[in-house]
């Protein structure tokens, strides 16, 4: 009797061990905030590449400003005017791409190398 007893109650727990893994490892990764953490990291990792090409745009800008014949004024506040625009913009994106990071953060995806 007892034999069948224990049996019927192992059972009868099976299930619920397996509900209570199953809630441990929703808790412990859920998918709608991985998904989340994903599209935070690609919008990050889209906003560091735009913060490379301004970079290489601006330093760009910088050699032709030395290379450039002082005698062409117009060439020269032009590309003057350029630079500080394209550091404007490297100045924003830095800001956004710090705000993301502590939105990162906050959100608690894991894995974020700063």
């Amino acid at each position: 009797m007892k034999p069948i007893l224990t049996v019927i109650v192992l059972a009868l727990s099976m299930p619920l061990f397996a509900q209570e893994e199953a809630l441990l490892q929703d808790a412990i990764t859920k998918p709608v905030l991985s998904l989340r953490c994903k599209e935070l990291f690609k919008e990050r990792a889209h906003k560091i590449k735009m913060q490379q090409r301004l970079n290489a745009l601006l330093q760009r800008n910088q050699d032709l400003i030395k290379k450039s014949p002082k005698a062409k004024e117009t060439l020269h506040a032009r590309l003057k005017s350029s630079e500080v625009k394209v550091k404007n913009e490297l100045y924003l994106t830095n800001l956004q791409i710090e705000t993301m990071e502590e939105n990162i953060v906050r959100s608690g995806c894991p894995g974020l190398s700063l």
